[in-house]
């Protein structure tokens, strides 16, 4: 059986659950949404794709409405596919696609996927989000916590194997929260929308720190401007606060920059050229009439 599913926490945690449902035999490709789009292009095989975009004919598991959109629009949705935008996490539909009876690790697993992907992940798993934010570009990294996640469920915070990979990264996390801190100390005015750059400032695999501590301040809808590696792409992610999720419909404007995601969580790869004028212009679109947005740099005034 081949699966494809994406780096983040959620794809992680649909791969633990294949593996605890179908053995360690399970050939697992680990993507971005991009990867996964190019893969399909390509007629690359794979019998399911999950927390992803289709590829090819497999049976997709999905819970993003743009996928949705686009699988309904142009007529590749089978009665097979189990694509629900409303659902909470692809984990979720996983578990519910498989059945688990009587199994507290799955439970354990579903529940994970399931905070992970809401952002309300208890404190208790901070370390194994970073480990996993810090090594998601290595392929044998994500195979081992898959594994570790099938056999242990929840018990993957008691391993060695998790404090040895926390301790080589918890200084750099130490550092970025510090630059977050000042930053906010240097800005005690902040806008209800932020669009905030932290390329060449903090580690783009800790970018997403960012966000608590700009809605702890009363911002609802930060659009973060990041770079993962030199390697890559610049990307945009937007979030919008858990308390005002209702009211904004962040997928839209990753849409037209050509990317997707959810009203709350959306994602995209614009232009240079769109950053930060475009974004700015697209977010008043869905913006309330009391609203300002603002652009930033992480490193200002530091």
């Amino acid at each position: 059986m081949k699966l494809i599913t994406h780096i983040d926490f959620d794809g992680i945690c649909c791969a633990a659950l294949f593996i605890r449902k179908f053995g360690s035999s399970v050939d697992i490709t680990y993507a971005t949404v991009q990867e996964a789009k190019q893969l399909s292009k390509d007629n690359f095989q794979v019998d399911y794709t999950c927390d992803l975009p289709k590829v090819s004919q497999s049976v997709n598991i999905d819970h993003h409405k743009t996928n949705y959109e686009d699988l309904y629009n142009s007529n590749r949705i089978t009665n097979k596919d189990l694509v629900v935008p409303n659902a909470p996490s692809a984990t979720d539909l996983v578990y519910d696609y498989f059945a688990y009876p009587n199994d507290p690790i799955a439970e354990e697993i579903k529940e994970l996927g399931h905070l992970a992907d809401i952002a309300l992940l208890p404190a208790e798993y901070k370390p194994l989000d970073i480990v996993l934010n810090m090594n998601v570009e290595d392929l044998s990294f994500l195979r081992d916590i898959s594994e570790l996640l099938a056999k242990k469920g929840r018990m993957i915070l008691e391993t060695q194997w998790l404090k040895d990979h926390h301790s080589k990264v918890v200084a750099a996390y130490h550092k970025t929260h510090q630059v977050i801190k000042s930053f906010l100390d240097t800005h005690s005015l902040i806008p209800r929308v932020v669009i905030i750059d932290s390329r060449n400032i903090i580690p783009g695999k800790l970018a997403k720190e960012v966000f608590k501590p700009l809605f702890d301040r009363g911002t609802v809808i930060i659009a973060l401007i990041y770079k993962k590696s030199n390697n890559e792409p610049t990307r945009v992610s937007f979030r919008v606060t858990k308390t005002e999720q209702e009211k904004y419909d962040v997928s839209a404007v990753a849409k037209h920059f050509g990317g997707g995601g959810h009203r709350m969580a959306a994602a995209c790869t614009p232009n240079l050229s769109d950053i930060p004028d475009e974004i700015i212009n697209q977010l008043k679109t869905i913006m309330k009439t009391t609203d300002t947005v603002e652009f930033f740099s992480l490193g200002t005034n530091m």
